[in-house]
């Protein structure tokens, strides 16, 4: 409470009752009890685990021995420029990720399409089979 008298501040403090605490009270607490029981395995534990069996695929030494033998193949007239590149990349990137089965499979359905003709499509094959590993 503040009061002015004659240009002096005067003030004057109340006496407000402290209420002790106890700063040294122990605080307990308590911590929940851990389980017992162990986490069952289910079965996608299992899954990508161990040695892989080996699957034949395109041998990634031999990544330019593909690249220009398939560019002389592929340099044939009858097959469109705007499928080229898109047959030496893919052809590649199947026999080396997937496996010689899909790209064997992806040259068929080329050849289906009548995007490249019998001639080339067995050149092709060949080569791949020529180029592959297994890993």
């Amino acid at each position: 409470v503040e009061s002015v008298e004659s240009g002096k501040v005067v003030e004057s403090v109340q006496s407000e009752p402290v209420s002790s605490k106890n700063v040294f009270k122990q605080i307990v607490t308590t911590t929940p009890k851990k389980r017992e029981h162990r986490r069952r395995r289910s079965r996608h534990d299992d899954a990508g685990g161990g040695r892989q069996p080996k699957v034949k695929k395109l041998n990634r030494q031999r990544y330019n021995d593909y690249k220009y033998a398939a560019r002389d193949i592929l340099e044939d007239e009858s097959i469109a420029d705007e499928h080229r590149s898109n047959l030496l990349g893919q052809i590649w990137a199947k026999g080396e990720r997937i496996g010689v089965s899909a790209t064997l499979e992806f040259i068929d359905e080329k050849e289906e399409q009548l995007i490249i003709n019998n001639e080339v499509a067995n050149k092709l094959r060949d080569l791949v089979k020529a180029l592959t590993t297994r890993r």
